[in-house]
C-alpha cells in the first residue's frame, strides 16, 4: 500500500518506454454517385472563367442574325445531359 492508496503502485520501467498499439485507421468509402454530386459541387463553387469576349461575339452574332445553332450538337448535348440526370436517379 502507497500513501493511504490500497492499490501497489505500479511498477517503474527502466529506460524502457511502453508504447500504445498503433489506433486503427477510419475508412469511407463513397459511391460512384456520391462522387459525380462532389464534383458538381466543386464546379460550381469555382470561380467562373472569363468568357466576356466571346459572350460578346455571341450577342454580336445573334443581334446581326448571323448567329447559327449546331443542330446536331445541341442535340448530344441535351442527350448527355439526359444521360447524366438519368445517371443520378438510377
Amino acid at each position: 500500500m502507497v500513501g493511504g492508496n490500497k492499490y501497489p503502485a505500479p511498477a517503474k520501467s527502466q529506460g524502457r518506454q511502453d508504447t500504445a498499439p498503433p489506433a486503427q485507421q477510419d475508412s469511407v468509402s463513397l459511391t460512384p454517385e456520391a462522387r459525380q454530386l462532389n464534383r458538381m459541387q466543386q464546379s460550381l463553387t469555382a470561380p467562373a472563367a472569363d468568357n466576356s469576349a466571346r459572350l460578346e461575339a455571341l450577342k454580336k452574332a445573334i443581334n446581326e442574325g448571323s448567329y447559327k445553332v449546331d443542330s446536331e450538337r445541341l442535340a448530344a448535348n441535351i442527350a448527355n445531359l439526359e444521360q447524366d440526370i438519368e445517371k443520378l436517379y438510377s
